[in-house]
């Protein structure tokens, strides 16, 4: 197991100034409703969001998608389906996602610091984050192909 290390923020503020950021972004269904977040933090303060996080230096796809789930949601998933590869550009960050539909195997679902709410929702609130809207539509219909 690789050991991660967090950046400090110097080097965070830093870092994002020049280079994309590889995430993880993930969804977890309800029959039709998708689970969202509110975002406490830029990008995207206030917006609601999908559950996801940064790839870390060393650390697998797969090891990523469950660290995130347990650490932002606390539950324990299993990936069911890549749904692919969506891009954000913004003037605070530039991140290149994997957006990955999960099924949820043990837990209680309760969030950390990033998000101050979660709901899951059939018809996504106005401040929902735009490349995280395409994800969801991407993915619905998927699930019914």
């Amino acid at each position: 197991m690789v050991k991660l290390r967090k950046a400090s923020q110097k080097d965070y503020d830093k870092f994002r100034k020049y280079f994309a950021f590889s995430c993880i972004d993930l969804l977890i269904f309800d029959g039709k409703s998708v689970l969202l977040t509110k975002r406490t933090k830029n990008p995207y303060k206030g917006y609601w969001h999908l559950p996801g996080s940064m790839i870390h230096k060393g650390e697998k796809i797969t090891d990523a998608i469950r660290r995130s789930a347990k650490t932002e949601l606390n539950l324990g998933v299993r990936v069911k389906k890549f749904i692919g590869v969506y891009e954000s550009l913004n003037k605070f960050r530039h991140d290149i996602s994997h957006a990955y539909i999960v099924t949820v195997q043990g837990g209680r679902l309760k969030t950390d610091y990033q998000s101050s709410a979660y709901r899951f929702f059939e018809r996504l609130p106005a401040k929902t984050i735009p490349h995280h809207r395409k994800m969801i539509r991407d993915a619905k219909t998927r699930l019914t192909a």
